[in-house]
């Protein structure tokens, strides 16, 4: 029952979902009935011709999830494409011309280094590929031969197109070879320190025009390029793994990046055939940064009762491709151990109060086993056999034993609230970039998580809409209180701005006084 999505990702098969869902919409609407709520003028739900069939006049309205799934998978596909436009037409960068990029270093011949440099070859832009270790560099070579030797056979591309990518790659040990390149990607791991070095080395030889980024996932871009001679010229480019598959790329803007680079990466990332969103500069930019609030709200649910395969399969439900362990495994969990360590946060001592309650508790004792996810066989789930994850009785102990350490009492929880949980984490933290301008739209954040997080049959931010800002806040401040000590349960501005408006064209519809 299930198929693999490109890029890896196990979804499960969507006809037999729908045949599913059907068997059960009786039962749906009894578990769901809280959220059975009309939606607002404002916005329009897109339903199936077989819904309203099923439903004919009935005096309920299914859950948003629900008629998503059910919708045709064409008419999601087609909104998100719109989306995806939408996100590429910035105003403030119409007028200002794009820099040609014909040539290219990446440096970091890991995972995303390597699976950069294909994106770049497969357009035909020469890349110098960079990195001390001879055997990374070999190995990261051989692997880009391999997968462009299975397109061959599988007839995907001719002899003579891997011929010519291949020689668009060249290996070297040194910044030096960043001489006169038109761009260089730093693909390191995530440490600012290390980047911040190689960039000042990088900055004495490459040519005065070249546009420096860096693929960094998560850190401050201001502080990467503070040492640089030319801040106008950076930018973070933030491909997503792998990369080239993955069709999200995160165009992430310093603070003194000119228009012409922004114009420039944007660029790029539609010639790469990627779908580019710009975004502010803040800690995860807006993929990653919305993902934190929902992976915590997922090791809470873990620390409260649930175990790993129950909530990914509600989220799978819900409609993201895969739940939040299993894309958690795929990543590999040393990342995000990485960025708690630099945070500060895995040693206790040097943990801040303003974190609120820690999240990582769980995940930590994974790494530290030796589970790191798919690329050591064991994460969240087991890989022994394959990359179809399997529940690990081993990690189910720890689960449990990390409940009892921590003193919580382990309670059966729903799938109602491992939904409304996680989502509605994604969507609280979503309106709260808005707030700050860290995206430019709802829709751009859509696009960032159909296209980077696999939320291919339902998007974070049109669920809220469709659900309505009243039972959203409804929800959001049920879950505050529940959890008091979560800072990112606070309300965002954005949704008590969008109740409000809400209730303005609510009143206006209804020709009665809006009272504010």
């Amino acid at each position: 029952e299930t198929k693999m999505w490109k890029g890896g990702f196990s979804m499960s098969c969507h006809s037999a979902l729908r045949r599913r869902l059907n068997a059960r919409m009786v039962s749906f609407s009894a578990r769901y009935s809280s959220l059975l709520l009309p939606l607002p003028p404002s916005s329009p739900r897109t339903t199936s011709t077989r819904l309203q069939k099923t439903f004919p006049a009935t005096s309920w309205s299914p859950p948003p999830f629900l008629c998503r799934a059910l919708s045709s998978r064409n008419e999601v596909e087609e909104r998100i494409r719109k989306y995806a436009k939408e996100a590429c037409r910035v105003e403030e960068l119409q007028g200002f011309e794009a820099k040609d990029v014909l040539s290219s270093a990446v440096i970091g011949a890991g995972t995303m280094g390597g699976g950069i440099a294909m994106c770049l070859a497969e357009k035909n832009i020469k890349v110098q590929l960079i990195d001390k270790d001879p055997k990374m560099l070999q190995g990261c070579f051989e692997r880009m031969k391999k997968n462009w030797e299975n397109a061959v056979s599988k007839g995907k591309i001719t002899k003579e197109v891997l011929e010519q990518r291949l020689k668009c790659i060249h290996l070297h040990d040194s910044v030096d070879a960043c001489r006169g390149v038109d761009l260089v990607i730093e693909a390191i791991f995530e440490d600012m320190k290390a980047k911040k070095e190689i960039f000042k080395e990088v900055d004495t030889v490459a040519k005065e025009d070249a546009i420096l980024a860096s693929n960094t996932s998560t850190l401050n871009i201001d502080h990467i390029f503070s040492d640089v001679s030319r801040p106008h010229n950076t930018v973070g480019l933030h491909f997503f793994s792998p990369a080239q598959v993955m069709p999200l790329l995160e165009v992430v803007r310093g603070g003194s990046s000119s228009k012409q680079t922004l114009a420039t990466a944007m660029k790029l990332g539609q010639t790469l055939g990627k779908s580019p969103v710009l975004a502010g500069n803040c800690f995860g930019f807006i993929g990653n940064r919305m993902f934190e609030s929902y992976t915590k709200e997922a090791m809470f649910l873990l620390e409260e009762g649930a175990l790993p395969h129950e909530v990914d399969e509600a989220i799978q439900e819900w409609g993201m491709v895969m739940g939040p362990f299993a894309v958690s495994d795929l990543a590999g969990l040393d990342i995000g151990y990485l960025i708690r360590k630099e945070q500060g946060l895995v040693d206790p001592q040097t943990r801040s109060k303003e974190s609120g309650r820690y999240a990582g508790t769980i995940a930590d004792r994974l790494v530290l086993s030796g589970r790191k996810g798919q690329k050591t066989q064991g994460g969240f789930y087991d890989y022994s056999k394959g990359r179809n994850p399997e529940r690990d009785p081993s990690v189910e102990e720890i689960v449990k034993s990390v409940s009892r350490d921590l003193g919580v009492t382990r309670r059966k929880i729903q799938k109602e609230e491992i939904v409304e949980r996680c989502i509605l984490s994604l969507v609280n933290e979503g309106y709260k970039i808005l707030d700050e301008g860290i995206a430019r739209a709802w829709t751009d954040i859509d696009v960032v998580y159909a296209y980077g997080y696999g939320a291919r049959n339902q998007q974070p931010m049109t669920y809220a809409r469709e659900l309505g800002m009243k039972k959203v806040l409804e929800l959001i401040r049920k879950y505050q209180r529940q959890c008091p000590d979560a800072p990112h349960w606070k309300p965002a501005q954005g949704i008590l701005d969008a109740l409000r408006e809400e209730d303005r064209l609510r009143a206006q519809q209804q020709n009665v006084p809006y009272l504010g």
